[in-house]
């Protein structure tokens, strides 16, 4: 087989002008190499079982690789899918090491580029692409998560690309994760976050911030945010002549490392006894970028999992109207590769709470969701109380308006997500929180 790939890729070289004015043939998927396996280096290598690695570089590498054997972790210590980060080699073989995944068919990348162009949405609970199918060689499935944890939607690919003036929007119940050989590269918008009361892809369902609380006199307190990275904003308490505490924020959930792929959790809904109650803001979604070669995010695109804003709290006209929700916490996002590049945003920022209500005063506002900048989202303004703000960076969200008896308070805001990378990782755009540079072991 490796003679056969040799020879096919010397024809090859034969008949592409701009291949002989190098003498080096590169590539960027393995179906490119008639046999081989594309290496993250961007050269064909070919089985040969006198390399430790059990496997050689073609004659026409580049950088001075031609007929030199393949290193056993390519990406050296730390690059993304070789060495600590989760090894491109396991144990000499050529099975390819995906964080959350295991090795085999679980983490095999596909073998066909996919462009994402205009407006897309990849549902991984029907684990369907509104737009385009699949090319051949490409699969969307569910894999176990490896380690336990939620069950992951996968998307095997050659490469990815989504293009400039592009909106792909992640959703469902199931985290996201992309494998590739090829580059993975974003010029548009990749969108796994919370909007209002929906969650972003890969959510965490338990552990939400809780409901606001009804009590004498027509009194009600504000839903508590969602947590993640740190635990959540309380909903705003009722004082002055009545006592009745903020629905608590949401715990904090996992490690920075995000050892398990999971996102944000929900904010706490509204309370009142006269009307329906609002829903508090969706978490972040989840989102995970494996490459065997590159992520680059170009200047004025964005990845993003951020948490919904929180509702406003509803005015019905009866006399015990509702007080306001709270936010969402933000979602995780992991870029996996030997080289990463961020010109442009990587956020997952907390959603903020909701406004209350008050009677014949008309209905609060809602939070915003998490931005997709270093700026805090706004909480929703309301008659009687605001929402509190989400948490953005090093920014902690903050608790909901306070109301005095007889009225209605707001909503907590909700935590902010978790951002991790390889350590190749650098960044001339926004990251908002910080991003680690320790992936799990």
């Amino acid at each position: 087989m490796r003679a056969l790939g040799l020879a096919l890729l010397a024809a090859a070289l034969a008949a592409a002008p701009a291949c002989q004015a190098t003498g080096t043939f590169a590539c960027a998927t393995s179906d490119q190499c008639q046999g081989g396996t594309c290496e993250p280096t961007g050269f064909c290598g070919f089985s040969d079982t006198t390399c430790p690695s059990g496997f050689r570089y073609d004659p026409f590498a580049g950088n001075g690789l031609g007929g030199t054997c393949v290193a056993n972790n390519v990406g050296g210590d730390d690059g993304g899918l070789g060495g600590d980060d989760g090894g491109l080699r396991d144990g000499g073989t050529h099975a390819q090491m995906v964080l959350h995944l295991a090795t085999g068919s679980d983490s095999q990348p596909g073998t066909a580029a996919l462009a994402l162009t205009g407006a897309v949405t990849i549902d991984t609970t029907a684990l369907t692409i509104s737009s385009p199918a699949l090319p051949a060689g490409d699969t969307l499935d569910a894999r176990p998560q490896a380690g336990g944890g939620p069950e992951l939607a996968v998307l095997h690919v050659g490469s990815l690309d989504v293009a400039a003036g592009a909106t792909v929007t992640v959703v469902g119940t199931r985290p996201l994760i992309v494998v590739a050989t090829g580059a993975i590269t974003v010029e548009g918008t990749l969108d796994a976050g919370g909007h209002g009361a929906t969650a972003g892809a890969g959510a965490t369902t338990t552990g939400s911030g809780a409901p606001g609380t009804s009590g004498t006199n027509e009194s009600d307190s504000g839903g508590g945010g969602g947590g993640y990275a740190t635990a959540g904003a309380s909903g705003g308490a009722v004082a002055n002549g009545c006592t009745i505490a903020g629905g608590s924020g949401g715990a904090a959930l996992g490690d920075v490392s995000i050892a398990q792929l999971t996102g944000g959790t929900g904010g706490g809904s509204s309370s009142g006894t006269a009307c329906a109650h609002d829903p508090g803001g969706g978490g972040g979604g989840a989102l995970q970028l494996s490459s065997a070669t590159t992520i680059a995010i170009a200047s004025g695109a964005a990845v993003v999992a951020g948490g919904g804003g929180g509702a406003g709290g509803t005015d019905c006209g009866q006399d015990d109207v509702n007080s306001a929700a709270g936010g969402g916490a933000g979602g995780a996002l992991v870029l996996q590769s030997p080289a990463i590049t961020n010109a442009g945003t990587l956020a997952a920022n907390g959603g903020a709470g909701g406004g209350a209500s008050s009677t014949g005063n008309g209905n609060g506002k809602a939070g915003q969701d998490g931005q997709p900048t270093t700026t805090v989202a706004t909480g929703g303004t309301g008659p009687n109380a605001n929402g509190g703000v989400g948490g953005a960076g090093s920014s902690p969200p903050t608790a909901g308006g306070g109301a005095s008896c007889g009225t209605n308070a707001g909503g907590g805001g909700g935590s902010v997500g978790r951002i991790a990378a390889s350590s190749t990782f650098t960044s001339t755009g926004t990251t908002s929180p910080a991003v680690s540079t320790t992936l799990p072991q």
